[in-house]
């Protein structure tokens, strides 16, 4: 008979073993990803920062943080803590700190802020003039395209999002979620912008010389297909596009250098046509406006911050003559 040469099994680690700081300091230790940053962070000695990830690392019976080169990168464990973990930790910082009342004038606080680079061009000039005016000590970030999606919500990485509500951003899943508060900002139609002067073009766009043209298409996944090729295609027609970029602001920079046009967003076509020197049509094809919409995470709902910074954001777009949407084309020139 062979004997028994299997492992024992590690025994489950306890949370009631571990003092629940750790975690916290763990949360700080997997961001950083230095003992010497984390042990600044917590204003102590980095004996004791290295005493605690010691401890944690005999919790978790792995190392967390392994040296490579002249840095330490995350074990697959680690990786696998990190992003719950930082959830978890917001939400009981929710349950257990109480709601305080918020004077924008007094606040020091960052909030987070998701969309695509569009809205940092039409939001955030609008935005920081308010905070500067009424909120000086608070700060905005833009989180980037790992914020576009109801998951960074959740998990923490972005405070509100700004994105379509019907049609998906490419490659973000949206839509009514549990957990997740929305409401409409507005409705977004298209329109077509070309140089000043574009030697084809006169005072209106037919068609036909649509058609004939090259064009640009904003991808961000780098993918064909849009809502206007869609369109077009169900009248068996097909635009010639010469050029996808991934971003929407490079895209009008492209027009303005070149004969090719450009249907995007009618917001961003009339924030940018005059410093770039662009004609602004309307679409030759009839095309859905999108609405858009402001997204938070039920945990952030009842907190006095983020409930004035949604509602700041709402008047901005709304009252503000260059809001993000429902704006009048202006005139071809």
């Amino acid at each position: 008979m062979r004997p028994d040469t299997t492992q024992p099994r590690a025994p489950e680690p306890k949370l009631s073993e571990l003092d629940l700081n750790l975690l916290v300091t763990l949360d700080a230790l997997l961001e950083a990803r230095s003992v010497t940053a984390t042990a600044e962070h917590f204003g102590v000695t980095q004996s004791a920062m290295s005493h605690r990830l010691a401890r944690l690392r005999q919790f978790f019976d792995d190392p967390i943080l392994i040296p490579s080169g002249d840095s330490l990168v995350l074990t697959h464990r680690a990786q696998q803590m990190r992003e719950p973990l930082r959830a978890a930790l917001a939400n009981l910082r929710d349950a257990v700190v109480p709601e305080a009342d918020f004077d924008p004038a007094t606040a020091q606080r960052s909030f987070t802020l998701a969309g695509v680079d569009m809205v940092e061009l039409l939001l955030l000039p609008s935005l920081l003039a308010q905070l500067d005016a009424e909120a000086p000590g608070v700060q905005v970030a833009m989180a980037g395209r790992q914020g576009l999606g109801q998951d960074a919500l959740a998990r923490g990485r972005a405070d509100i999002l700004i994105a379509p509500g019907d049609k998906a951003v490419p490659g973000v899943q949206m839509g009514e979620t549990a957990g997740i508060r929305r409401r409409k900002l507005f409705e977004e139609g298209f329109a077509v912008v070309a140089r000043r002067g574009h030697p084809r073009l006169r005072n209106s766009l037919t068609l036909k010389r649509y058609l004939a043209e090259g064009h640009v298409l904003v991808a961000p996944e780098g993918q064909p297909g849009s809502v206007v090729d869609a369109r077009l295609a169900q009248d068996g027609k097909q635009r010639r596009v010469v050029a996808r970029v991934a971003h929407f602001l490079s895209a009008p920079f492209l027009v303005a250098r070149t004969d090719h046009l450009l249907t995007c967003p009618a917001g961003l076509a009339t924030s940018v046509y005059e410093e770039l020197g662009l004609s602004v049509f309307k679409p030759p094809i009839s095309l859905p406006s999108t609405p858009i919409f402001l997204y938070w995470h039920e945990r952030t709902h009842k907190d006095p911050g983020h409930r004035w910074l949604r509602e700041l954001i709402l008047t901005r777009t709304r009252e503000n003559s260059m809001k993000l949407g429902g704006r009048t084309l202006p005139p071809r020139r």
